[in-house]
Formats: C-alpha cells, sequence, structure tokens
C-alpha cells in the first residue's frame, strides 16, 4: 500500500509540472495571437493614414512588404505554438490517466482488504456462533 500512496505522490507532482508547462504554452499562444492581432491593427491604421495623406504612398510599399514578412513569422509562431500546446495538452492527459490508474488501483487494494477483513469477521462470528451453540446443546 505505501508504495502505491508514493507513486500517487510523485504522479500528482508529474501532473502539477504538466500544467505549468500546458498553462506556460497557452500563455505564449496567446501572446502570439496578440502579436497577430496588434500587427493587423497596425496595418488596418496604415490604410486609414494612406487615405488620409496620400504622399505617404511613396513608403507604402515597403511597409506592406514589412508586415508581410513579420505576419508569415508570426503565423509559423503560431503555427509552432499550436503545436506545443496540443502536445502539452496530450502529455498532461497521458500523466494524469496513469495517476488515475495509480489512484483506482490503490482503492481496489483497500477494497479487497476491507472484504477480507469482514470475511475474517464473519469466519470468527461464525465459529463464536457455532460454539456457543455447541455448549447450549450440550447443556
Amino acid at each position: 500500500m505505501k508504495s502505491l500512496e508514493t507513486l500517487i505522490k510523485l504522479q500528482k507532482t508529474r501532473v502539477d509540472e504538466q500544467r505549468l508547462i500546458f498553462a506556460k504554452m497557452q500563455e505564449q499562444l496567446s501572446i502570439v495571437l496578440n502579436q497577430i492581432d496588434a500587427l493587423a491593427l497596425e496595418q488596418e491604421q496604415q490604410r486609414q493614414l494612406l487615405h488620409e495623406h496620400p504622399s505617404f504612398a511613396l513608403t507604402y510599399g515597403e511597409y506592406v512588404k514589412r508586415a508581410l514578412m513579420q505576419k508569415e513569422g508570426l503565423e509559423r509562431k503560431r503555427r509552432a505554438a499550436e503545436l506545443a500546446v496540443k502536445l502539452a495538452h496530450e502529455k498532461l492527459t497521458e500523466v494524469f490517466e496513469e495517476q488515475k490508474r495509480y489512484e483506482i488501483a490503490q482503492q481496489n487494494r483497500i477494497d479487497e482488504a476491507e472484504r477480507e477483513e469482514l470475511r475474517r469477521e464473519t469466519l470468527t462470528l461464525d465459529e463464536v456462533g457455532s460454539i456457543s451453540f455447541i455448549r447450549k446443546k450440550k447443556i
């Protein structure tokens, strides 16, 4: 029994560590998504400025090239972050399932010990009852 308790404690630690990793991966994905949104907002602002000040058209082409490169880079980061989140979630699920298997095994052992104790008590009570019956019959 003691070994399962130790395994469960160790597994709970692993689950907690994996939850932290999963949270960090989600945070990184959120940062990248915010950067993508910020870039889209910046592009919209630049388009508005271009309409208000047509003289900005001279540099707008370079801006668009740079913005497209940034967007491609952010999209790569987004895909990588999404993959990292997916993998971290799968690992968390796996570690948690292992913890549950240990807990179920421990509960099964406890239940089996209780059934065995109940069986022993029943045998003892049956024996006491039998002896008592035999003694009463002799009297």
